[in-house]
């Protein structure tokens, strides 16, 4: 009898392999963005139902996202990526621009950006290697509309990004020598920072944590009078935030979030920043502004929106500084 229904089991096995690899490789990736931390069990056990439905479109959706004019702009893309306008530079930070991560998280809402009406792009900012933020099937996108922009990375990250006619810049990060700011570059004008980031590095989350801590940043952006900085992906380190307002005027700080209802913990798991973390950073660097990134984008961001705005909006200086974005929305910050 056993044996009858193992023969019965390898049979149906056989017949059905596609499905069993198809879920086989549901199961590791899921494992691989748990372990990197940037999704909770919750959000990912529900998105996987959201493979079977096609991503919803944004509320906003901007026609001309590069405008005359501008001094400072930004669009919310969707999780971390956002297009940043200073001056007559664009730039394009952690490109997730597909409906999936590796296959299995499925997006709530298709990229919020009209490509085709993107005129230029000219740096590309890729502040770690996980699946979330280097995405190499978006840089395939950015790459067959803007073959000649500059691909900016961390040490590290190298590894996991195939040959792509951009212009690469790869800067060290931070070390024991210099325990805050890493390599810099000047691109036509703009220079960025390689900045020390809480996180770590690796694709997998595993191998980040156990054997290698290389391939993640934050940064420092200035281009004529304007100062950006971008989180990427970080815990709370109260000396490293306070040493970047010393040392840089903020007009625009972008720091990613991960989720959370009505939490007042700064951190999660001393990898990323809850929204609380994210109000401290604006202070700590003095900040002129303050957009939070990095969460809605797999889930129901309006609902999450609402939730954000009452937690971090306290006061009128901060519901004036902390500017919580729509998805697909773009914000003009200053004009010329």
């Amino acid at each position: 009898m056993f044996i009858q229904i193992t023969t019965k089991i390898s049979e149906l096995i056989s017949r059905n392999i596609h499905l069993v690899k198809s879920f086989q490789k549901i199961f590791l990736t899921t494992a691989v963005i748990l372990l990197s931390g940037c999704q909770t069990f919750l959000d990912v056990s529900d998105n996987l139902l959201r493979n079977f439905s096609k991503p919803e479109q944004a509320r906003f959706y901007v026609n001309d996202p590069v405008k005359d004019s501008v001094s400072l702009s930004v669009l919310w893309i969707g999780h971390a990526s956002a297009l940043i306008q200073i001056y007559d530079k664009v730039i394009m930070i952690d490109p997730l621009l597909t409906n999936n991560v590796a296959a299995v998280l499925r997006r709530h809402y298709i990229p919020a950006i009209n490509l085709e009406a993107l005129k230029k792009c000219d740096i590309i900012l890729i502040s770690h290697s996980h699946m979330d933020h280097l995405s190499p099937g978006s840089l395939d996108i950015l790459e067959e509309k803007f073959p000649s922009a500059n691909l900016v990375f961390p040490e590290g990250a190298e590894d996991y990004i195939p040959g792509y006619s951009f212009k690469l810049s790869k800067l060290k990060m931070a070390d024991l020598s210099n325990k805050y700011i890493g390599d810099s570059v000047s691109i036509d004008g703009v220079k960025i920072f390689s900045i020390k980031s809480v996180h770590w590095g690796g694709r997998y989350g595993i191998d980040g944590k156990l054997w290698t801590d290389k391939g993640h940043c934050a940064y420092i952006i200035e281009y004529k009078d304007m100062c950006i900085y971008y989180s990427g992906d970080s815990s709370y380190d109260e000396s490293l935030f306070k040493f970047i307002g010393r040392n840089f005027k903020i007009d625009l700080a972008l720091v990613n979030i991960i989720f959370c209802d009505s939490c007042t913990e700064l951190n999660q798991s001393k990898s990323h920043l809850y929204p609380m973390g994210a109000v401290q950073i604006l202070k700590d660097t003095g900040a002129e502004y303050m957009i939070p990134l990095h969460f809605g984008t797999f889930t129901n961001v309006n609902a999450q929106i609402k939730v954000l705005k009452k937690m971090m909006h306290k006061d009128d200086e901060m519901k004036g500084k902390i500017k919580i974005l729509n998805l697909g929305e773009q914000i003009i910050l200053k004009t010329n």
